[in-house]
């Protein structure tokens, strides 16, 4: 026997078609996304909480054209959701933004616009070592926790390539919450400091290999965040030697 649609206007989906003033198409929450409870805290997420609490666009320093660009596309992204086609990869040198234009992008969307939207934030290396809770066994994989990271709507993927021991064990690893993520039909936001094409340091497909940088260009739209380390230039500048 079939499901029973309880929604008319949306199909039970969340979202239903609309159109903006200009008459093109356009896609809303629905009425009936209300009665899921909204997460009132970031943290609750998974946001870190110095994060949770600094980040937002407003606060956002733009020290560079390019880095204002970036700003300016992922405020877009986020006013425009869930009338978004694919996600960001934002990437650029540790210290210009990422994961602070990332977690405001939650913000806006969940805080500010009062979105009610499954969401999540994870950092890759922990996430990584949460769901293979048996190292020495890479079939044991804990679905209940790899399910709170694929089923959600949007989600946000920081420091891709991070940390060390990327070997073949964890790269397939990654690459299977990677497609577990895509074929879950949300929006990843994903953030690397890890260059995407050949240069003297490591690029990105050495870590997460060419068919991770492939899927993730596949799912995303590249946001380049060129720049110097905000953190070592403008807030303690005296620790540089």
């Amino acid at each position: 026997m079939p499901a029973v649609q309880t929604c008319p206007d949306c199909g039970d989906t969340g979202w239903k078609r609309t159109s903006r003033p200009d008459g093109s198409p356009a896609v809303a929450a629905c009425a009936c996304r209300d009665g899921a409870p909204a997460p009132v805290r970031l943290e609750d997420i998974g946001v870190p909480r110095n994060e949770a609490e600094r980040a937002r666009f407003d606060r956002f320093f733009n020290v560079s054209r390019p880095l204002e660009r970036a700003k300016g596309v992922v405020y877009k992204w986020a006013d425009s959701f869930p009338d978004v086609k694919g996600g960001l990869l934002l990437h650029g040198p540790a210290g210009v933004g990422k994961t602070h234009l990332a977690v405001s992008l939650l913000r806006h969307i969940i805080l500010e616009r009062g979105i009610s939207v499954n969401a999540r934030f994870e950092y890759v290396p922990r996430l990584l070592r949460e769901v293979q809770r048996v190292w020495n066994d890479p079939l044991l994989i804990d679905e209940r926790r790899l399910a709170e990271v694929t089923r959600a709507e949007i989600v946000v993927l920081d420091q891709l390539g991070a940390d060390t021991g990327w070997d073949k064990r964890v790269q397939e690893r990654f690459l299977y919450i990677l497609n577990r993520c895509i074929q879950g039909n949300g929006f990843l936001i994903c953030t690397t400091a890890f260059p995407l094409e050949a240069a003297q340091q490591s690029t990105l497909a050495d870590q997460i290999t060419v068919r991770g940088v492939s899927l993730l260009h596949e799912a995303c739209r590249v946001v380049p965040m060129p720049g110097e380390d905000y953190r070592d230039k403008v807030i303690n500048p005296g620790l540089s030697v």
